[in-house]
């Protein structure tokens, strides 16, 4: 089932401003491989049109950690929908830094929202 944080507020200036967010995926099970799909997205501008900006699809091996990381630093505001497949042992979390790397914000799988479908990404 997909899954969403939904659109995340990046202050434009200041101490709040995101630089980057990680994307950590770990693959709890002790014998299945499991399949993602992250889509990364920004919003900017006066209409905040969404604007994909990631795609990344991978397979996880039993007890794997992949962490994916993507810009953040001119999105007004910032998307990740997350799509996993026979996956019941997966933990997704997403941690969203500054330029220096400290930590500002986090958004648990237990917060994530879920969706119908991921968003089409038209090329």
């Amino acid at each position: 089932m997909p899954y969403t944080t939904g659109a995340v507020y990046n202050p434009p200036t200041g101490s709040t401003h995101l630089d980057r967010i990680q994307i950590s995926c770990l693959n709890d099970s002790i014998i299945s491989p499991i399949n993602l799909t992250l889509q990364i997205f920004h919003f900017r501008g006066a209409s905040f049109t969404r604007v994909a900006v990631g795609e990344t699809l991978f397979q996880l091996n039993p007890q794997q950690l992949v962490v994916q990381t993507y810009s953040v630093a001119l999105a007004d505001y910032y998307e990740v929908q997350i799509n996993f497949y026979s996956a019941v042992d997966t933990i997704i979390n997403i941690f969203a830094l500054d330029a220096g790397g400290n930590i500002l914000d986090r958004i648990l799988q237990s917060e994530l929202t879920n969706i119908d479908r991921l968003s089409i990404i038209s090329t």
